[in-house]
């Protein structure tokens, strides 16, 4: 298609509402314009194609020859792209919403309150993939990811930060490892329990990391839930063990020195669905 042949876009829409509704004041109505501007963008396209498209009738205006030959051929196009673009909404308001975050962010957090906006959004579907690796969420094809920030974020030329909230991380064990008598530089220790404390921050929490005891488990799924288990004491940020805590599962150690995090949405750049947007919107009324 030659885009340069063609009359504007405005001028053909124009000649449309015209032989749809009959009249100039009525097609002005339809596009929301004046039934000058209407008059005006009409007789420009009968300027620019040679050729008389329609004729005054009193009050309305009726079509010639060569203005019921354009209208056919307008009816038929414009009904194509409305079509197309209705085909278009429907096939990307079914598609799934994406959503990457951490395992502990996803279980404990956000899975269990998707009810809610399923009932304020039926029909939006919703993936979590819990992963602990900060995945490229346009090569992925994730619509956002929910992230804890790096104490020194900056928000990317590409990416769009929306910060949800700022959870303080804290020491937890069970109720009866911590009425056990034994002081926590002599505790077992579920080190990173939420990825937020290393061994280099111990010191900052009054222990000696050279004589730490240390359960490691092999994988950052399972280490907050052996502290669940009295396996050894842990850190987390307080949102993501707030329910275990609630429940009298966990109980929190009295440390100093705890970072703050800030959680957050993170959406690539670029125009967004609908559903998309919602689902952020939701995410930032629950945390």
């Amino acid at each position: 298609m030659r885009w340069r042949d063609l009359p504007s876009l405005t001028s053909l829409r124009a000649f449309d509402a015209t032989a749809r509704s009959g009249s100039f004041a009525d097609a002005g109505r339809m596009l929301n314009v004046t039934h000058a501007a209407v008059t005006q963008a009409v007789r420009g396209l009968e300027a620019e194609l040679g050729v008389a498209l329609v004729r005054r009738a009193g009050r309305t205006v009726a079509l010639t020859d060569a203005g019921e030959q354009l209208a056919r051929a307008l009816d038929d196009g414009f009904g194509k792209v409305t079509a197309g673009v209705a085909s278009l909404r429907q096939t990307e308001a079914r598609r799934v919403v994406r959503v990457t975050t951490t395992t502990y962010i996803a279980e404990t957090y956000v899975m269990p309150r998707l009810p809610d906006f399923w009932a304020q959004h039926p029909g939006v579907e919703v993936a979590m993939s819990p992963s602990p690796e900060k995945i490229d969420l346009a090569r992925d094809g994730f619509d956002m990811a929910i992230r804890a920030l790096p104490r020194d974020w900056v928000e990317a030329a590409d990416e769009e930060i929306r910060p949800l909230c700022q959870s303080p991380v804290v020491a937890v064990c069970t109720p009866a490892l911590a009425k056990s008598g034994l002081h926590p530089q002599d505790m077992p220790w579920v080190i990173g329990a939420d990825r937020h404390l290393d061994l280099a921050e111990v010191a900052g929490m009054g222990l000696d990391a050279s004589r730490l005891k240390r359960v490691e488990l092999g994988s950052p799924h399972l280490e907050l839930s052996a502290c669940r288990q009295g396996l050894g004491a842990g850190t987390a940020t307080e949102i993501i063990c707030r329910a275990d805590i609630e429940a009298g599962r966990l109980v929190v150690l009295p440390m100093t020195g705890l970072p703050v995090i800030t959680y957050a949405v993170v959406m690539p750049r670029g125009a967004r669905r609908t559903a998309v947007e919602a689902f952020a919107g939701w995410l930032a009324t629950i945390f």
